[in-house]
């Protein structure tokens, strides 16, 4: 397997020439060709390979796709530049975050397989490997980027100004110490660092203590201390080294610590005074005790092998320092409990009405309300992310075929049929639960004829129709409509409704009187005007409302129970403002916790809001379906998200107790690529949900120090209504602006108690290098009473 992967990956660093296609529908030759790091993908028009070109793009930001399966292919598709016959010759890579794509086409069917069987292999070596093996390939490129000369070699000079980008900022005298207390002899020889060398002396300048402070605690080693109520490393490390010492007390934040490698003047030898490693009876002991997992003798040897990477660990059972941090970096060790992330674990077989919906607002919208353009793409990217309600705004196309239009502004239409083709491609992609098509309707009769045909063109029996659904007297469940494309949208002509031009969703074009007959047979899912709970309790299980942002908020704010009650009826969408013309969301907590199905978001752009809904859909499986909590499913309830003491609180249940110790953080990014000066980072720890327990709290900043810095920093929370808490972590630099460094949101009921570590994403919620180490205790107030 291997062999076949070298000669595929060989092939591709030989490069090839392919036909490039553009936006406008222009083509020309370019030749293409993976880097020998394997690192980036560069496009050179010459066909000469290696020539200097700054057409480069990192693999690891990259995403392939086979087929004809673009913005730009449909449009060359309908141009007949290009037939579907050639599918199997055609291939897109997609960059800047999905927003731009290289679409080629190969001369043979082979050539198009191979690359991009190779790229995919090289995107998934790049985003799927460990954290650990992410890191060295991370350090690995970074190096790479510093070598200008090309030799394979850093100079000290060209190490310490590399080490300054990676927030490590140094003395010349300190570098030289810790530089000469590491072993690799031939690099002092030489004066020159080759890349594993450069990794090594990173990693002893990035000592995990608290780490070793784990392993302390377990083995017996040495007397530990408590501060802030939770254990410290402050002796351990008096006895490592005066600089990780300093660190800790806050004497030298910015400095990084490291392992002596001599004693120093009348210190007891690390190998008389401690146990740098935990026996197999001690692992187990960790793992109950701190990760709540019962594992017996034989799994925790399993465990041993698997992650320490020392052949002596490995013969002796017995796990290091080494070991646990590759075991506390795995997947299965992240604050998200695996089977949460991993597999569909909630009842999938209530009716609609009893799920939370991930939902987009203005799909077809790349960037803000006001300029840019329509584009499939937009909706390619919302359903990869798990996506389950898409919008399309229609109107009378100026050639005779019907368009998505944002309409008064500036932003250019899209055929409908294109994003319609798009949409099919990958309706199903992340999810098989059903797909809502939300359309906001401004076409003339004649055009919605050309909907209907189109829809059904793409979808065909796959749509679950308004024959189907009156047929029942409630939704389905999810599991009976796998595979279903579920079409909502208005089939009352204007003038039978109370017409408000404000809401967007509920209104008609004034030139639009009559609904075609075969597009509302289509329609499953009939928009309604909201008239009232008295009017909403006379309605069909079929019809659902549209909110604008101020009324719902307002039903929230003043009859939550009603509302609560009403969702468990009929599906309600909730869409932002008209005056978000930065395309900034909706605050999404309160209606979720009034059983809202569909809170409509601007999936384009990167705010709490969507670090929460991705925090929230992230949960079971990224299916687009959460369970609503049965507090907002039972017929009778009398909660009420406003009334945090209410008489059900105090008469059902104790609140919980969230004991959170933000221990550190490791590679932290820079405020921004140009900047040279380190961060001084702290951690906001904010909880959502119902108002009793919403509540903040955060570390001080530690001055200077983005690489490895230490808080060491206990918070305590109470949570009255867990089902509807979600917890979100926030870096910042304490700089002016308070910079974000990195963010991560988490349903309270999908964290794993114990040390875990937090892969922190950016603001568009892409993972970074960085990462945030906690520990989780939850206590249960009943079993105290």
């Amino acid at each position: 397997m291997d062999d076949l992967k070298n000669v595929l990956l060989n092939k591709l660093q030989e490069g090839t020439l392919f036909v490039k296609f553009n936006d406008d529908g222009s083509l020309n030759e370019g030749f293409f060709y993976i880097c020998p790091k394997l690192k980036s993908l560069i496009y050179n028009v010459s066909k000469k390979l290696f020539q200097n070109s700054t057409n480069e793009y990192l693999l690891k930001d990259c995403e392939v796709r086979a087929g004809l399966k673009t913005d730009t292919w449909l449009k060359v598709l309908r141009s007949g530049k290009v037939r579907e016959q050639q599918d199997d010759l055609a291939f897109s890579i997609l960059h800047s975050r999905g927003r731009k794509s290289l679409d080629l086409l190969a001369n043979d069917a082979e050539t198009r397989d191979n690359w991009v069987t190779g790229l995919e292999m090289l995107i998934q070596d790049s985003i799927g490997k460990p954290y650990t093996k992410i890191t060295d390939r991370w350090l690995e490129g970074l190096f790479n980027e510093a070598d200008r000369n090309r030799n394979g070699l850093l100079c000290k000079d060209e190490v310490h100004r590399l080490l300054e980008k990676l927030n490590v900022r140094l003395t010349t005298e300190e570098f030289e110490q810790y530089f000469e207390q590491t072993d690799l002899r031939v690099a002092k020889y030489r004066g020159q660092l080759r890349v594993e060398d450069f990794i090594t002396f990173y990693k002893i300048l990035t000592y995990r203590p608290e780490l070793m402070h784990i392993i302390h605690t377990y083995s017996g080693s040495c007397e530990l201390c408590t501060c802030n109520g939770n254990p410290t490393i402050s002796i351990v490390c008096s006895r490592l080294t005066p600089v990780i010492e300093a660190s800790l007390t806050g004497l030298s934040p910015m400095k990084p610590r490291a392992i002596p490698f001599s004693p120093q003047p009348g210190q007891i030898p690390m190998s008389s005074m401690t146990n740098n490693y935990m026996t197999i009876e001690e692992v187990k002991e960790f793992m109950l005790n701190e990760q709540k997992q019962a594992l017996s003798l034989a799994e925790i040897t399993e465990l041993i092998k698997k992650f320490d990477p020392s052949t002596e660990g490995k013969e002796c059972i017995e796990m290091g320092v080494d070991g646990l941090r590759e075991m506390l970096l795995s997947d299965e060790n992240q604050l998200m409990k695996p089977e949460h992330r991993n597999t569909v674990y909630q009842d999938m077989n209530q009716p609609l009405t009893g799920y939370w919906i991930n939902t987009s607002h203005n799909t077809y919208l790349c960037a803000n309300q006001m300029v840019g353009k329509c584009t499939g793409e937009s909706y390619v990217q919302a359903l990869q992310r798990g996506c389950r309600s898409v919008e399309l705004d229609l109107y009378d196309g100026a050639d005779g075929r019907p368009v998505v239009r944002h309409a008064y502004t500036f932003i250019k239409d899209a055929y409908l049929g294109e994003i319609l083709t798009q949409i099919k491609q990958f309706a199903f992609y992340a999810s098989p639960y059903p797909l809502f098509l939300n359309l906001e309707n401004h076409c003339s009769s004649k055009q919605q004829y050309l909907v209907a045909k189109l829809l059904l063109d793409e979808f065909g029996s796959s749509i679950y129709t308004a024959e189907e659904a009156n047929a029942l007297s409630v939704w389905p469940s999810p599991e009976q409509l796998k595979g279903r494309i579920v079409i909502r949208g208005r089939i009352t002509p204007k003038d039978s409704i109370s017409f408000d031009c404000s809401n967007e969703d509920e209104s008609f074009d004034p030139d639009v009187s009559v609904v075609c007959k075969d597009l509302a047979i289509l329609i499953a899912c009939q928009n309604a005007t909201f008239k009232g709970f008295a009017v909403a309790k006379k309605y069909k299980h079929t019809k659902s409302s549209s909110l604008s942002e101020n009324k719902a908020l307002a039903l929230v704010d003043h009859h939550a129970l009603d509302l609560i009650l009403n969702n468990q009826r009929l599906i309600t969408r909730v869409y932002p403002s008209a005056y978000r013309q930065d395309s900034s969301n909706i605050e999404a907590i309160s209606l979720w916790n009034t059983g809202v199905h569909m809170v409509a978001l601007n999936f384009q752009t990167g705010d709490v809001s969507m670090s929460l809904n991705h925090g929230r859909f992230t949960d079971n499986n990224q299916c687009g379906y959460i369970l609503k909590p049965s507090i907002l499913r039972e017929n009778n309830t009398t909660f009420s998200p406003n009334s945090c003491f209410s008489a059900y609180l105090l008469a059902q249940r104790r609140p919980l107790k969230l004991e959170l110790c933000v221990i550190s953080a490791q590679h932290l990014p820079k405020r921004n690529q140009h900047d040279t000066l380190p961060v001084s980072p702290f951690v906001k720890v904010k909880i959502y949900g119902v108002r009793c327990d919403q509540n903040e709290q955060k570390t001080s900043a530690v001055l200077t120090n983005g690489l490895n810095p230490i808080w060491n920093h206990s918070m305590q929370f109470s949570i009255c209504i867990p089902e509807l808490c979600l917890i979100r972590f926030l870096v910042r630099d304490s700089d002016k602006s308070n910079t974000d460094l990195g963010q991560y949101s988490i349903p309270f009921l999908s964290m794993q108690a114990g040390y875990r570590h937090i892969r922190l994403l950016d603001r568009h919620n892409s993972p970074t290098t960085a990462t945030l180490f906690v520990h989780v205790k939850i206590i249960n107030m009943e079993a105290t009473r």
